[in-house]
């Protein structure tokens, strides 16, 4: 039956519909706010001169606004928005809403106000793409009617000719898009289309590389107009009068040396971290090692790159784990007097368990919305929202890089990123799809300043850095650690049985930090320990999260009070654990992490005073590499030979390690910049063969409100269970009752 309203938003809820001219007005009003606020910097960010690409970017972008939802015309759609169940999208609305204004007469209205066809299709393929997801459609579908002659739809053309000044627009007829086993009608019309705009894409890419992320900027701007137009309100107040102050609130250069000062008291910056400050280079790279000040450096190099800019800069500090965005959140911002917030899946859950705060923001977890649940969009991205006004952010990567691969909210923070400092840290963590994603971001954001951080980095990394840089020609700025903190001898490798050594250590009251590679391996070594009076602790991933907080704060207020502790863990303690053992015990893994651990040694030391470590290898207790390559362990084994048995410092153990040679980088595709029609999440990283589940006694409790997210349990692919039939809460599996044993002290495994 036909609408008497072409509606926008649901009904459901609210009781009153949202009108599609209404959405439309708002989301072109959001767009044209955006740029306002936030165009020079994104143009800025890219390396698109303001006085080329201004007057272009707000009449395309505003056009891009006014055109994106016009597919939601027809009938499925119509239906699915006032009718009481779901109803099945044979084809996305943003299909359709390319498909529309590619017909004759749209696409020749269109440009006499665009002029040059070419431009026309990037604004198409940015409204194709608005939603990240451009399938092919489904055959055998009932045919779908486009409201193409209902006054509501016309007059919402009138509305875009007198507000965005096109000519008169043309008076169209309703049709229908046909769907046939044959694949006729429309799905071969945008089959043909998406090969028509890859073709385009391709032209540019050789002929006009600029405007590669030129779509690439429209693309995400648009999304971020939609989500902004679509929440309407925030703070309970128009979306457009909270945009003008939430991206007017970025902390000063003043403000970011008042966080210097508090840290610091009476002391100075070292010459180190003046260093750092001082360093011209847009892209600055700090190699020092653990509790060197780098991230007090940190704060100074931003202050000095927004003098630097003549412009105030949000400041992004991203690290490689949840758990380490949330220890620098507690030990650089909780405690600084400017807006500041955590970001990540659980940040919500850390803010509320870790004692951080419970009035911060915090976003749902990654997940795609659905097409069929149009009100959840809208709810997961009001949080990300809240974070445009945000000075100073710990997140994880992800947040920021997950731009270059189209994740959500990576996209979602565009506009505050633009205007932003980045910080990185533990750099050398980053496995080789993240690496290339930091390249590409590097490469692309032409003026976003980045600070690099890390204790180690190999040499061929290092050029790889500079021959990224190179491309664009710019240099790219290294610091050294301070030479008296790089120089001090911490470590001494010792050999023999590691448990003779731990007897010792505890004996005298000492504090023992023993790692190993896998979960299991550390349940069992928690298990079978007999030490006497000394009762271990276990840490590692595979605990549900609310145990996972209370397990790590277990192990920092063992290793800060008085008496022997032993603690044993897994890779968690290479980023996660600020804390500082008397002796560690670690099980042989490749270089890079085998730095890490010993971070975790002799971590205040002042002078040379060089503490016991021990590295065991298969011979030991583990039966086979997992999870490492044998390469990567032959190369640590060569690595630990060439330090020799005497006093070691953090230079001796870069240095011995700088000249590896890492195994041939692959390319990899950035979905955002090289997408095309899709606007698809594509994975940072590289994947792992696992599942996260939640235990059948804790179903009811997130079915009721409890927050799954300190519930869920990250776990290895089940082998020879059909875990795929299993059911699902809250994006988890649930595996039947008694294939988990799990405890809140020994953490989960499957059963044997």
């Amino acid at each position: 039956m036909r609408p008497q309203t072409l509606l926008a938003k649901s009904a459901r809820g609210a009781g009153v519909g949202l009108s599609l001219l209404a959405h439309t007005i708002d989301v072109v009003n959001c767009a044209k706010r955006l740029y306002e606020l936030t165009g020079r910097a994104q143009l800025c960010a890219l390396g698109l001169e303001l006085g080329t690409w201004g007057e272009r970017y707000l009449r395309d972008l505003t056009l891009c606004a006014f055109l994106h939802d016009l597919g939601k015309a027809n009938s499925y759609f119509q239906a699915l928005l006032t009718g009481s169940k779901p109803i099945f999208q044979p084809i996305r609305h943003e299909a359709v809403s390319y498909w529309i204004a590619r017909r004759i007469q749209m696409r020749e209205w269109l440009q006499r106000t665009v002029g040059d066809l070419k431009a026309l299709e990037l604004i198409l393929l940015a409204v194709a793409g608005h939603h990240r997801k451009f399938p092919p459609g489904h055959e055998d579908a009932e045919p779908m009617v486009v409201y193409l002659g209902h006054e509501d739809f016309h007059a919402m053309l009138e509305w875009g000719s007198e507000s965005l000044g096109l000519a008169s627009p043309p008076r169209l007829d309703d049709a229908t898009i046909r769907f046939s086993p044959k694949r006729e009608s429309v799905i071969l019309e945008l089959e043909d289309a998406e090969c028509e705009a890859l073709g385009l894409i391709d032209d540019i890419k050789r002929e006009r590389p600029e405007e590669i992320r030129y779509l690439a900027l429209l693309k995400a701007s648009l999304i971020a107009a939609d989500v902004a137009g679509s929440i309407r309100r925030q703070g309970g107040r128009p979306m457009v009068d909270w945009m003008a102050d939430a991206f007017s609130n970025v902390p000063t250069a003043t403000d970011l040396d008042g966080v210097v000062r508090t840290r610091l008291g009476i002391r100075n910056l070292h010459p180190f971290q003046q260093a750092v400050g001082e360093a011209p280079e847009r892209v600055v790279l700090v190699r020092a090692g653990c509790g060197s000040g780098k991230s007090l450096a940190a704060y100074h190099w931003a202050a000095r790159a927004a003098e630097r800019l003549g412009r105030d800069l949000r400041v992004f500090f991203c690290y490689p784990t949840t758990g380490t965005a949330s220890e620098g959140y507690r030990d650089y911002l909780k405690d600084v007097d400017l807006p500041r917030a955590l970001i990540h899946g659980r940040s919500e859950v850390d803010m509320e368990l870790l004692g951080l705060g419970d009035d911060e923001p915090g976003p749902s977890d990654d997940r795609e919305a659905s097409e069929n649940e149009p009100g959840r969009a809208t709810v997961d991205s009001a949080g990300a929202l809240d974070h445009w006004s945000t000075p100073l952010v710990s997140c994880t990567v992800d947040t920021v890089l997950g731009l270059v691969q189209n994740n959500r909210r990576g996209i979602y923070l565009w506009p505050s990123v633009a205007g932003s400092a980045v910080v990185f840290d533990e750099v050398h963590s980053y496995d080789d799809r993240l690496f290339e994603a930091l390249l590409r971001f590097l490469k692309e954001m032409r003026g976003i300043p980045c600070l690099l951080m890390t204790a180690s980095l190999p040499e061929s990394r290092l050029r790889r850095l500079k021959d990224a840089l190179s491309d664009i020609d710019e240099g790219l700025g290294v610091v050294p650690g301070p030479d008296r903190h790089e120089s001090i001898k911490r470590y001494k490798r010792e050999s023999g049985d590691p448990r003779d050594y731990v007897k010792a250590a505890l004996a005298e009251g000492g504090k023992v930090l023993w790692v190993v590679n896998t979960v299991d391996r550390a349940m069992d070594l928690w298990s079978d320990y007999g030490g006497g009076t000394v009762k271990p602790l276990l840490y590692h991933s595979r605990f549900k999260y609310r145990d996972r907080v209370k397990r790590h704060g277990a192990i920092i207020q063992a290793f800060g009070g008085d008496g022997p502790v032993l603690a044993f863990t897994t890779q968690v303690a290479e980023m996660s654990l600020d804390l500082s053992a008397s002796l560690l015990v670690t099980q042989l893994a490749p270089v890079p992490a085998l730095i890490q651990r010993l971070g975790r040694l002799n971590r205040r030391a002042s002078e040379d005073d060089p503490w016991p470590f021990v590295v065991y290898g298969l011979d030991f207790d583990a039966k086979n590499s997992a999870p490492y390559d044998p390469m990567e362990l032959n190369e640590a084994r060569a690595w630990l030979e060439s330090l020799g048995p005497d006093g070691l410092s953090q230079r001796d153990l870069v240095e011995g390690w700088r000249d590896a040679v890492l195994p041939p980088a692959r390319s990899v595709a950035c979905a955002w910049l090289d997408g095309g029609f899709e606007t698809r999440a594509h994975p940072l990283r590289t994947g792992s063969p696992g599942i996260e589940i939640i235990l059948p006694e804790d179903v009811n409790t997130v079915r009721s409100g409890g927050k799954p997210e300190e519930y869920r349990i990250p776990m290895l692919m089940p082998r020879d269970r059909d875990w795929h039939r299993w059911d699902e809460v809250a994006f988890c599996k649930v595996p039947p009752t008694g294939l988990v044993e799990y405890h809140p002290m020994k953490g989960a495994r499957w059963t044997r």
